[in-house]
């Protein structure tokens, strides 16, 4: 499939069609509404019918066992997304997750040509590992959102926002990440980029990374195991410090762990997690001292712990909100 010929946004969209026309709920509605789509330009026709070729490739490629293991991921996050009946948040992600694996794995089988791309993204709450098609591990946390794009002569990331850690494939093709204004080359490595507007951090866990600023003259920065850097929307980057490599692995298992710092920073980390916002009764309780391992998944078991450690309360509010007291 030549798809650097399409818009990317077409392309996408045909891809949400193609998700919503196999999905077992796709009502005559939703069908008049696709002809309409398909009637507005020819462009759109052709899109679809290859997004729909590609579908059915995929859907072949699935029964040799090593595949399967590889799309195995996005199949179960579409089934999620059906039950939570979000095909256009969810299902419509996977199944561009499953077209961009399926245009990986034919070009490892066959000369690869053209240009391909998937986004992914999770709500609040929740937490998503993958696979790439060049063999890349990543792992989403909490309102992330990414898209992945690769030809036969580069990998490119864009975080768009949250935080994700990555696992780089070695691989002929350069490995990029965009986030923001900044430009990191990966140099084989473990590595995590958090955006949170207007902050980006990067954290290298193993091997290295090269960070930039695209609108700076300065040299490249290099960054090795336990060191961070980090950017605004303007300005140089931070200062390289260190950090401590089990907190910042503690996310991807589910775990956020603090040591000595403040309450208000704290509730302000788990509050990303939670669809139920933690809140002080006083902001002075926010000078509180806390450590811990705490799962923010895990509200009842939290809050149990800041009663027996810190003496705070929890009690509902009229809004819904869980608030602490003393």
């Amino acid at each position: 499939m030549n798809a650097s010929a399409h818009d990317s946004a077409v392309l996408r969209r045909a891809a949400d069609w193609q998700a919503r026309l196999k999905a077992p709920d796709c009502s005559a509605v939703d069908r008049d509404a696709f002809e309409r789509w398909c009637a507005a330009d020819p462009a759109h026709i052709e899109v679809w019918l290859e997004v729909a070729a590609l579908d059915e490739a995929a859907a072949g490629l699935g029964e040799m066992p090593a595949i399967a293991a590889a799309i195995r991921p996005a199949r179960r996050g579409a089934v999620h997304a059906r039950h939570r009946r979000r095909w256009r948040s969810g299902v419509s992600i996977a199944a561009a997750a499953v077209l961009m694996l399926a245009v990986g794995l034919i070009g490892w089988l066959h000369p690869f040509g053209g240009f391909a791309a998937a986004e992914f993204a999770t709500a609040v709450g929740e937490q998503r590992a993958l696979t790439l098609v060049d063999g890349t591990q990543v792992h989403l946390d909490t309102d992330t959102a990414l898209e992945f794009r690769v030809d036969d002569a580069q990998r490119v990331l864009e975080v768009r926002r949250g935080r994700v850690d990555l696992i780089v494939a070695a691989d002929e093709r350069p490995f990029e990440v965009l986030a923001g204004r900044g430009r990191l080359r990966d140099i084989g490595t473990r590595f995590q980029v958090e955006r949170r507007d207007p902050r980006i951090t990067v954290a290298v866990l193993e091997g290295a990374v090269g960070v930039r600023l695209t609108d700076e003259a300065a040299a490249e920065t290099a960054l090795t195991p336990g060191q961070r850097i980090g950017y605004g929307e303007r300005g140089p980057l931070t200062p390289v410090e260190s950090f401590d490599l089990g907190q910042a692995e503690a996310w991807t298992r589910g775990e956020l762990i603090f040591s000595d710092r403040r309450l208000d920073e704290v509730l302000t980390e788990i509050n990303r997690y939670a669809t139920t916002p933690l809140r002080l009764s006083d902001p002075a309780l926010g000078a509180v001292r806390i450590s811990g391992v705490f799962r923010p998944s895990d509200t009842d078991s939290l809050l149990a712990a800041l009663d027996a450690g810190w003496s705070l309360r929890a009690r509902r509010t009229a809004d819904g909100a869980i608030e602490l007291t003393r």
